[in-house]
């Protein structure tokens, strides 16, 4: 069993790291990347649910936040990934489940993901 990810950032190197974090963990698996929120919007919107929904905040086009309100419903998991403070993402957006502060390392990636998937009780086998 293996989890989707759709990663959208402006920042290609960004959503390189992501993906070499997601590659790295046994059960999880990169459906979509997108540099530009629209057309992640457009194009989650008209697909399959995924299980984690990484986004940066300042993109060109939309918010990282703005977009998790159009794309909460196709999402079990917003994992905002942003240089942004914790705090300033918190004003923005109550509602978020987690947050990783670029540079993100692989340590804070795993320990977020393993204390997701743990605290909603899912298994993390292959």
């Amino acid at each position: 069993m293996y989890y989707t990810c759709a990663i959208v950032d402006d920042e290609q190197h960004a959503i390189d790291v992501l993906t070499d974090y997601i590659n790295d963990t046994r059960f999880l698996r990169v459906t979509n990347n997108f540099n530009n929120p629209i057309d992640a919007l457009e194009s989650i919107s008209a697909g399959d649910k995924v299980d984690f929904l990484f986004l940066d905040i300042d993109m060109d086009g939309m918010q990282g936040t703005e977009l998790a309100v159009h794309l909460r419903s196709k999402a079990r998991f917003i994992i905002y990934a942003s240089s942004n403070l914790e705090h300033d993402v918190k004003k923005t957006n109550s509602d978020f489940e987690c947050y990783l502060g670029k540079p993100i390392s692989m340590k804070r990636f795993s320990g977020t993901i393993e204390t997701l998937m743990r605290l909603n009780n899912l298994p993390q086998k292959n």
